[in-house]
């Protein structure tokens, strides 16, 4: 009977540890949730004109791309002092034109009671300041670009736009755990082992069907070039 209640605590321990590290960290922590509902800097997110006005703007960019170009990044998540791991960093796009900052792109979630869950949002804030100190200071964000794991080429720009303008119409919702769909295969290996899998990996991929963060939203719609 020992024997049995430890093994019953190893696999309840191994599966808190995993469940712990996908939903209170990143975009799920609680310090995150509380921040979006209650810090009057994020009432913008909830915007339910955020959709239109970056679909507008993308379908723009499409029509008239004399100029422009597209680039993604990532850094630390809600905080400066909040390190990247696995979990926890931010992803956003930014449009140039003539290399010059036009537009940043983001797909976020959205303060409780907004009528989206979830929104694509031209220009947060938060966005436009870290990308300001990345280009003109320190970089205490740790704002990192994406490269092309392939060659030195960079992000198509008429396909990626069109990418991001294809998942804006199909209307994810906002759900923080979603790039766990993109963690490389030996991590999914290390979580799909904790028993029960069924309880972990296995019911956070099936939730995030049709369902996006920031991260899963922008690593999903990169196209590079060849």
């Amino acid at each position: 009977m020992d024997n049995s209640k430890a093994l019953t605590f190893k696999c309840v321990l191994c599966v808190a540890i995993v469940l712990l590290s996908v939903f209170l960290s990143g975009c799920t922590s609680m310090n995150a949730i509380k921040d979006i509902d209650n810090n009057p800097d994020n009432i913008a997110r909830g915007n339910p004109d955020n959709p239109v006005i970056a679909k507008q703007f993308l379908e723009n960019a499409l029509a008239f791309p004399e100029g422009r170009e597209i680039k993604a990044f990532n850094r630390r998540a809600y905080s400066t002092d909040n390190k990247k791991t696995l979990f926890t960093y931010h992803s956003f796009y930014v449009f140039l034109k003539d290399s010059e900052l036009e537009h940043t792109l983001v797909y976020t979630a959205t303060p409780k009671g907004s009528e989206h869950n979830g929104n694509w949002m031209l220009d947060a804030q938060s966005d436009l300041d870290c990308y300001d100190l990345y280009l003109h200071a320190d970089n205490p964000w740790e704002v990192v670009e994406y490269k092309n794991p392939k060659s030195d080429l960079g992000l198509n720009y008429l396909l990626t736009t069109q990418s991001i303008l294809t998942r804006l119409e199909k209307d994810y919702t906002f759900f923080g755990p979603a790039s766990i769909r993109n963690l490389p295969w030996y991590h999914l290996l290390w979580m799909s082992l904790a028993p029960p899998p069924i309880l972990t990996l296995g019911s956070v991929l099936i939730v995030s069907i049709h369902k996006d963060n920031c991260n899963s939203a922008l690593l999903e719609t990169m196209v590079w070039d060849k």
